[in-house]
């Protein structure tokens, strides 16, 4: 089953083809509108309205296309998250004072600015962000006592990776050498809170204000662990808002 674009209803059909080269899209039974205008579309399209953080293109990605590949984008964010740590790690170890070093235990800094451990810090941040918003939807929905049609823990988790793929932007400011780092990875964290917001709420059903208290745990979580992690409290440059 597949999903208007438009309003979310349900769709036996989205489109019909007569002959190989002629194709007609059907309209929603419930709005009258087109039921997902992008199957005839380029990707390139989609991608775009992505970015610009449209609700239909979120609905075609999740529900009516074919991607599948949601883990290979997730191990490029966590890549990209690793290593953008790492880099704030190495300009934050430039920044000592020999004072300031002089009170480091011995071989502290090599510990948390091994690309290594950094690696298994931001897994452990992201699966416990992602966990803790599927909990807390799971005990939404056990207290209302309703859950959407077409929602289920998989599409959630899919949802939460490609909301997530607003943190890419952090890796240009480091690719460009932006001067202010620290503002530019603050826009790009509150661009990365639209886009989530707008996935939770293509998955759940629900508003922003009911995506954002669904998204606020997994939220504080992934601040707490990504700031606790830090033995040398120097997260100048690490503003964890997602």
């Amino acid at each position: 089953m597949y999903i208007c674009i438009n309003c979310g209803s349900e769709c036996k059909e989205l489109f019909r083809r007569y002959c190989p080269s002629v194709l007609k899209i059907l309209k929603c039974e419930k709005c009258g509108l087109l039921a997902d205008k992008y199957i005839e579309y380029d990707p390139v399209i989609v991608f775009v309205d992505l970015i610009l953080i449209e609700k239909p293109a979120y609905r075609h990605l999740l529900y009516n296309s074919n991607f599948k590949s949601y883990w290979k984008i997730g191990v490029i964010l966590w890549l990209t998250e690793s290593f953008r740590a790492w880099f704030f790690c190495d300009i934050n170890e430039t920044e000592l004072t020999e004072s300031e070093i002089n009170l480091i235990p011995n071989d502290a800094l090599q510990d948390y600015c091994n690309f290594y451990n950094l690696l298994v810090h931001t897994a452990l941040a992201f699966a416990v962000f992602i966990c803790a918003v599927i909990l807390v939807t799971e005990l939404k929905w056990f207290i209302i006592g309703k859950k959407p049609y077409k929602y289920s823990i998989k599409d959630l988790s899919n949802a939460l990776i490609v909301g997530s793929c607003g943190k890419l932007l952090g890796f240009l400011g480091i690719v460009w050498r932006h001067i202010a780092l620290g503002p530019y990875y603050f826009l790009v964290q509150g661009y990365t809170v639209l886009c989530l917001l707008t996935a939770y709420s293509v998955v759940c059903k629900s508003g922003r204000g009911g995506s954002l208290i669904g998204l606020i745990a997994g939220f504080l979580l992934y601040g707490y662990i990504c700031t606790s992690i830090s033995r040398l409290h120097l997260n100048i440059f690490n503003i964890t808002l997602t």
